[in-house]
């Protein structure tokens, strides 16, 4: 056991008598290990107690990098000697809540049953995870995309529709009808949303006043339904509700811009099998959903 893999076993068995157990040491003599390691790198790895020991910030973060690393290498040498190359160890996925929630957990689940070896961490958030801070194999992002760097590939297609109650949407029959009726923003603390749409060969901007601004897509739909205003949203998340009547859609003629649905992660030569499964169920899930 080379002393970066003796290091991962301190921190995941939580003492040195612990990482002397799996590899079979003397714990005074990991000790002495994980201190020359330390000394190599010029940093202090790990806080140390007579009972326990826990990673400093550059020690998480190096632990984190040498999981990568060796994750990497068992997929280059799958690769380049066509072995078996079965997802297993820990994997991290960012995803926003609502969708994270409905369409990425399921995934998740059946991917964990498949196989043993393999442990989940689901992180659900409205905003965009720091992949490299926080450790995160592959994010689902679904809107426009920054120029990061990251590596994105496109999995699905989140088509929106403009919606309100049936008592709200009879007295809109046309675009400018919309100056009149409130919306609930997806984003909060914005006074006004201008609705963008083409309606035959005519690209229309109007704007609506927001009422409400919330950045929960499940807070959103209830307010809809409250009659608090309509919403500019994926149709996953109201299909249930417009198939029942109890809600409809504003303008169902008019033609809203979708947005594209992609798994991203850093940029690696060879993507681990866990997170390169994950993706390909992804996109299998999101196209038997009609979201592709």
């Amino acid at each position: 056991m080379d002393d970066d893999t003796l290091f991962l076993a301190v921190i995941d068995g939580g003492s040195f008598r612990a990482a002397a157990n799996a590899s079979g040491l003397d714990p005074s003599r990991v000790s002495r290990r994980i201190a020359a390691l330390e000394d190599r790198l010029g940093v202090k790895l790990l806080n140390r107690t007579t009972r326990a020991s826990s990673p400093t910030e550059a020690g998480s973060r190096y632990a984190e990098g040498v999981r990568r690393l060796a994750e990497a290498r068992a997929a280059l040498l799958a690769d380049v000697t066509g072995g078996q190359d079965a997802p297993r160890g820990r994997l991290r996925v960012a995803a926003p809540v609502d969708f994270g929630a409905r369409f990425v957990a399921p995934v998740l689940s059946e991917l964990s049953a498949q196989h043993p070896d393999l442990s989940v961490d689901l992180r659900l958030g409205s905003g965009f995870a720091d992949l490299l801070a926080e450790g995160i194999d592959v994010a689902i992002r679904i809107g426009t995309l920054a120029d990061s760097g990251l590596t994105a590939r496109r999995i699905g297609l989140s088509r929106r529709v403009l919606v309100a109650t049936p008592d709200l949407a009879a007295d809109i029959r046309r675009p400018d009808d919309l100056r009149k009726l409130p919306h609930v923003s997806y984003r909060p603390g914005l006074a006004e949303v201008a609705i963008s749409f083409q309606l035959g060969d005519n690209t229309h901007r109007i704007p609506q006043p927001s009422r409400f601004g919330v950045n929960s897509m499940s807070a959103v739909r209830a307010m809809v339904l409250a009659g608090q205003g309509a919403h500019l949203g994926p149709e996953w998340a109201f299909a249930d509700d417009i198939a029942a009547g109890r809600l409809v859609r504003l303008l169902p003629e008019a033609r809203f811009d979708a947005f594209p649905i992609r798994a991203v992660w850093s940029p690696t030569p060879f993507q681990p099998a866990a997170p390169r499964a994950f993706v390909a169920a992804m996109g299998d899930a999101l196209r038997a959903a009609s979201l592709s």
